[in-house]
C-alpha cells in the first residue's frame, strides 16, 4: 500500500502536552521582529489566557496573562505591545505568569509567579521588589496609605513601609498560608483565602471573619462604599455581600451564574462578576438582582474584569483574550490585536492556506501568517480539544478529544473533516465508547486511529460498521505510522510496535532506548524510520524497525515534542532549545535559529519557509533552504 500522506506533526500523549503547555509556558519576546536567530514572530494566532486587566494613568491599559507576562495598550485595548523587560522566569520554565496589579504613587506593582515587581516608567521596565522570599506567587497587592500589602500563595501576607524595600510576614490565624485575593474597606485589610480574614487599623493580627464561612477558594473581592463582596470558587460558584467588613456573609448567587466566580469589577454602584463557564453578570443594584450580559462574549470563562467606566468593560478570559463592552455588557467584541498568548498543539498546511489547532479552537492564514481567521467549528460543541491534525487528498481532517463522562450523551471522541464550502467541520467518524483520539493517519481511504487506551482503529471511508479494532488495547497511542506494508505505533510509555499484517497482530521492535519516555513522532525519510521522545531524544531504523539506534549528537536538548519530515529533511522542536535539522550525512542536529524560550508544539512548511507553533508564544517562520 503506498503511503500517500502523513500527519503533519505526530501527536505525543496529549495529557502530557497540556500538562507541559500550561505549567511551563513561554516568555514572550518583547517586539514582533527578528530576534531569535533568524525567526520571525507571525501576527498572531491572538488570544490566550488573561488573569489580570489594570487601568494606569493617562489612559493606559495592562493585561496579565498566564504565560506570556503583561501587555500595555495606549488606545482603548485596540492594540497591545508586550512590556516585561525585567521580568525574570526560571530556565527550564520559560513563562511568566501574571495574577495582579497595583499602584502606589508613581509606581506600578504587577505580582508574577516569581515575586512582585514595580515600574516606575509606566511599565517600559520592571525590577523585583520581593526580597522576602524568592520566587514566591503573588496573588494580592493592597496599598493603604504608606504601606504595601501582599498576598502570597504559600507564606500568608507580607507588608512593607519602604516600597518594598524590605519586608515583614504578617502575624495571622491562617492555619493555610494560602492567600487568593486582597482588598480593602477604608483602613482595613480583607483577605481571602479558604476563609475570609481581616485586619483593621489598630490592630496586627489577621484573624478569620467568620469562622463558619469556608469555600473551596476566595478568588475575588470587590467593595461598593462599605459594602463587601467575595466570589467564591466552588462547583457552581458562590457570590456573597457582607455590611460589617464579612462578619455575616449573605448569599446572593445569581440562579444561572453556575460556575466558579473569578472576577468582580466595579463602577460607582454597578458590579459585574465573571464566570468561568457563563461570562459575565451585571448588578445596578448592589447585587439585589442580576442580568446576564454575554453578546458577542464567544469564550464565556471569564479570568479578569475592568470597568474603565459606567459604559466600558474589560474581560479577560482563558483562552479567548480581551473582550470590550461600550455599552455596559449589551455587546461585547474581541480586542486581542499584538496580544499573543496562544498555545499552537498543531499546525498543518492544505495547498497555500496553513491551518492551527489551538485547543478548542481552529484558525488559518493564507498570508504566510500576517493575518489569521477562524474556522467555525460547529457541530463541534466547546468541550472538544483539537488532539491533531492531519492532511489527506488536500482535504483537512482533525481528531478531537472531549473530556466528559458517558452518562451525558453524545459522541466523545471523533473525526473531522473541514468543510471549506460552508467554513465548518463535518462529522467523519463519531464514537461514544473511545477514550479519545490521540494521532490519526490517513492513506488513500483507510484513516489509522491511535486512542487513549482503547488501542488502534481502522476505518474505511462509506464503510458500515466505521471501525475495526486493531489491537494493543491498554497503553495511550501516541504516535502513528504507515510505511509500506507495515504500520507502526508509538505509545506512551516509549514502546514502538509494528504490525505486518494489517493490524492482526504486533510485536515490540524498539527495546529500552525510549524507556520512561512518550513517544512524541513517528516518521520516514525513505526507507529510514525515525522515533523521537520526551526525554529520550531520537532514535533511527535502517531495516525497518528490526533494530533502533539513538541518533542524539548535537541535540542539545533531548525532550523532543514534535517531530516532521520535510520533503528529505528531519526536523524536531524541543523543550527548551528550539528547533534542530537533522543533518544525515554528518550524523549531526544542527540548530535552526534560535528560540530557546518557546516550547516547539508543532512544525510544518510551506513554501521556502518552515513554521512552528509555540506555546504561549504564538506562530514563528524561518525561511529554510530548498
Amino acid at each position: 500500500m503506498k503511503r500517500q500522506t502523513r500527519n503533519v506533526s505526530q501527536r505525543r500523549l496529549l495529557v502530557i502536552r497540556i500538562a507541559v503547555a500550561t505549567l511551563c509556558t513561554v516568555f514572550a519576546p518583547q517586539v514582533r521582529a527578528d530576534v531569535s536567530g533568524g525567526w520571525v514572530q507571525t501576527n498572531g494566532p491572538y488570544g490566550g489566557e488573561v488573569r489580570a486587566l489594570y487601568a494606569a494613568p493617562k489612559g493606559v491599559l495592562l493585561a496579565g496573562t498566564w504565560g506570556a507576562g503583561i501587555f500595555r495598550s495606549t488606545n482603548r485595548g485596540d492594540s497591545w505591545t508586550p512590556v516585561n523587560t525585567g521580568l525574570a522566569y526560571e530556565p527550564g520554565e520559560g513563562f511568566v505568569n501574571v495574577e495582579v496589579f497595583a499602584q502606589k504613587g508613581e509606581r506600578l506593582y504587577v505580582g508574577t509567579q516569581n515575586g512582585l515587581y514595580a515600574s516606575t516608567d509606566g511599565g517600559n521596565r520592571w525590577h523585583s521588589v520581593s526580597s522576602f522570599r524568592k520566587h514566591e506567587s503573588i496573588k494580592g497587592i493592597v496599598v493603604i496609605g504608606d504601606r504595601i500589602y501582599v498576598g502570597t500563595l504559600n507564606t500568608g501576607v507580607w507588608y512593607s513601609d519602604d516600597d518594598g524595600g524590605s519586608w515583614m510576614q504578617m502575624k495571622d490565624g491562617f492555619g493555610p498560608k494560602s492567600v487568593r485575593a486582597l482588598s480593602s474597606i477604608g483602613t482595613t485589610l480583607i483577605a481571602g483565602g479558604h476563609w475570609l480574614f481581616r485586619k483593621r487599623a489598630n490592630e496586627d493580627v489577621l484573624t478569620p471573619t467568620n469562622h463558619d464561612f469556608f469555600v473551596q477558594r476566595v478568588e475575588s473581592l470587590a467593595v461598593i462604599d462599605d459594602l463587601l463582596y467575595v466570589g467564591a470558587y466552588t462547583n457552581e460558584g458562590e457570590l456573597f455581600k457582607s455590611k460589617d467588613e464579612g462578619d455575616l456573609l449573605i448569599h446572593i448567587t445569581p440562579e444561572k451564574m453556575k460556575n466558579p466566580i473569578i472576577a468582580l469589577a466595579v463602577f460607582g454602584a454597578t458590579l459585574y462578576a465573571g464566570t468561568y463557564g457563563s461570562g459575565v453578570f451585571r448588578s445596578d443594584d448592589r447585587g439585589t438582582s442580576w442580568t446576564a450580559v454575554n453578546e458577542g462574549l464567544t469564550d464565556q470563562k471569564v479570568c479578569a474584569l475592568l470597568a474603565v467606566n459606567e459604559d466600558t468593560v474589560f474581560a479577560g478570559t482563558a483562552e479567548g483574550g480581551i473582550f470590550r463592552t461600550m455599552d455596559g455588557g449589551d455587546s461585547w467584541v474581541e480586542v486581542n490585536t499584538g496580544l499573543t498568548n496562544t498555545m499552537v498543539d498543531e499546525l498543518a498546511v492544505v495547498g497555500n492556506t496553513i491551518y492551527a489547532g489551538m485547543r478548542e479552537e481552529l484558525v488559518y492564514t493564507i498570508d504566510g501568517g500576517e493575518s489569521w481567521q477562524p474556522v467555525h467549528t460547529s457541530p463541534m460543541p466547546v468541550e472538544y480539544l483539537f488532539s491533531t491534525l492531519s492532511v489527506s487528498e488536500g482535504e483537512l481532517y482533525a481528531g478531537a478529544i472531549r473530556f466528559a463522562p458517558l452518562d451525558q450523551g453524545g459522541v466523545i471522541a471523533g473525526v473531522f473533516r473541514l468543510n471549506e464550502a460552508h467554513g465548518k467541520l463535518d462529522v467523519v467518524i463519531p464514537n461514544s465508547e473511545l477514550t479519545g483520539v490521540q494521532c490519526l493517519e490517513i492513506v488513500g481511504p483507510t484513516f489509522y486511529i491511535g486512542t487513549g487506551k482503547d488501542g488502534v482503529f481502522q476505518w474505511e471511508q462509506d464503510s458500515d460498521p466505521w471501525t475495526t479494532n486493531l489491537g494493543l488495547k491498554g497503553p495511550v497511542i501516541t504516535a502513528l505510522l504507515v510505511n509500506g506494508e507495515n504500520i507502526y505505533a508509538g505509545t506512551d510509555q516509549g514502546r514502538i510496535y509494528r504490525s505486518e499484517n494489517s493490524g492482526k497482530s504486533w510485536k515490540l521492535v524498539n527495546s529500552t532506548d525510549m524507556a520512561g519516555s512518550s513517544i512524541s513522532g513517528l516518521e520516514s525519510v525513505g526507507s529510514t524510520l525515525y522515533a523521537s521522545a520526551w526525554g529520550n531524544g531520537v532514535i533511527r531504523s535502517i531495516n525497518g524497525g528490526d533494530s533502533w539506534t539513538p541518533i542524539n549528537d548535537g541535540l542539545d536538548d533531548r525532550a523532543v515534542l514534535t517531530m516532521a519530515a520535510v520533503g528529505t529533511e528531519l526536523y524536531v522542536g524541543t523543550y527548551s532549545k528550539g528547533i534542530f535539522r537533522w543533518m544525515a550525512d554528518k550524523r549531526w542536529w544542527e540548530p535552526i535559529g534560535s528560540l530557546h524560550l518557546h516550547q516547539i508544539l508543532s512544525l510544518a512548511a510551506l513554501d521556502d519557509s518552515l513554521y512552528a507553533g509555540t506555546s504561549r508564544g504564538g506562530v514563528y517562520k524561518i525561511q529554510i533552504e530548498k
